[in-house]
């Protein structure tokens, strides 16, 4: 399955940028994005942008809840994204916590998050309260789902004065790290459609089951489940909370390979027709390149009113889960995007790089 990649107009060329780091993240310092969300140009040169450097971030934004839910909703119309893919929705409706004060608390599709609910309903997983390994947090919004979050936008209503950041790490530069053969094998592990790769057809059994058993963890601690409604696509639905997608994936905007199967989905997860103790090798192998290659991470520690609009296909992102002092309060807004696929013929991010 082939897919045309997308290109900016040079919309978004007549504002200033700050790179964050030479592999990912992007700052604009002077886009108020409540100004531009009817700018359908605009917002779709953002959205390029996102997919190619990740995330992008901007300071001091005065829009709320419901404006972020109608800049993520144009952005999915602007990129082609699925007839039937909306926006996200949480399975547990316990996230409205009636202290946080947001009048868009029970809207469905947006997510609120805050730190004093977690230590809550995530006692049995923060690592200052279990002892467990940070990395445990390193995800893909919402990779359980059979078709999965594009492009994630989050702001922060509230930061502590310390803890409370979000680390980034290059899915694309992942990838890219793998040598040759590796990079082979990881591709063989993904078959939903019919490729042929040495004149080997790839089985529709050979992927990475994402499985997000902490949703069931947090619900025994008592946070009840939403209605059993399609989560912002019909085929979103039930609680098992389990699918399987290619190890590798291509981007459709960029046409780019990134390093899908790793991280929280696989924690409870596991690489298909594989051996327990092969499949943990994997997992681990997998999760070592993100926390070894600090090259291809940022850490960004927020302030009030920051936004940031992520492509869950570009990027992994982990939240420190440290917050001592005070509260982070943030709302969050994801729109599905297409389900994952790997198209051979893709690039790498170098690769495409390179040529320009």
């Amino acid at each position: 399955m082939t897919r045309t990649t997308q290109t900016t107009t040079g919309a978004l060329s007549r504002f200033k940028y700050i790179e964050t780091s030479p592999t990912l993240g992007r700052e604009y310092p002077d886009i108020q994005l409540s100004s531009i969300i009817d700018d359908d140009e605009l917002v779709r040169d953002i959205a390029i942008t996102v997919s190619e450097r990740g995330v992008l971030f901007f300071k001091d934004q005065d829009l709320g809840p419901s404006d972020l839910k109608r800049l993520v909703s144009k952005i999915g119309e602007v990129m082609g994204h699925p007839e039937e893919a909306g926006l996200h929705r949480s399975a547990l409706s316990g996230q409205k916590d009636k202290h946080l004060g947001i009048p868009e608390q029970d809207d469905p599709n947006i997510l609120i998050i805050s730190s004093e609910s977690q230590k809550k309903t995530l006692k049995d997983s923060l690592p200052a309260a279990t002892r467990r390994l940070a990395s445990w947090g390193w995800h893909s919004d919402e990779s359980q789902e059979k078709y999965p979050p594009a492009y994630t936008a989050f702001k922060i209503a509230k930061s502590p004065p310390t803890g409370g950041d979000t680390l980034f790490v290059s899915a694309y530069g992942l990838y890219d790290r793998l040598s040759e053969p590796f990079q082979k094998f990881a591709e063989s592990l993904t078959g939903e459609y019919t490729f042929f790769l040495q004149g080997l057809q790839i089985s529709d059994e050979s992927k990475a089951t994402h499985h997000a058993a902490e949703y069931h963890r947090v619900h025994e601690n008592g946070v009840p489940w939403e209605d059993d409604v399609p989560r912002g696509h019909p085929e979103n639905i039930g609680f098992d909370f389990k699918q399987s997608h290619p190890v590798v994936r291509t981007n459709p905007v960029t046409g780019w390979k990134s390093l899908f199967g790793v991280g929280w989905g696989l924690v409870d997860g596991w690489y298909d027709n594989m051996s327990q103790h092969e499949s943990n090798l994997l997992r681990d192998f997998f999760l070592s390149m993100i926390t070894n290659c600090s090259d291809l991470q940022i850490r960004r520690k927020w302030d009030d009113n920051a936004v940031a609009i992520w492509d869950n296909r570009a990027v992994h992102h982990n939240p420190t889960y440290d917050v001592v002092e005070g509260e982070r309060l943030t709302f969050r807004v994801t729109g599905i995007g297409e389900k994952p696929y790997l198209d051979p013929s893709s690039t790498t991010r170098t690769e495409a790089l390179s040529k320009q």
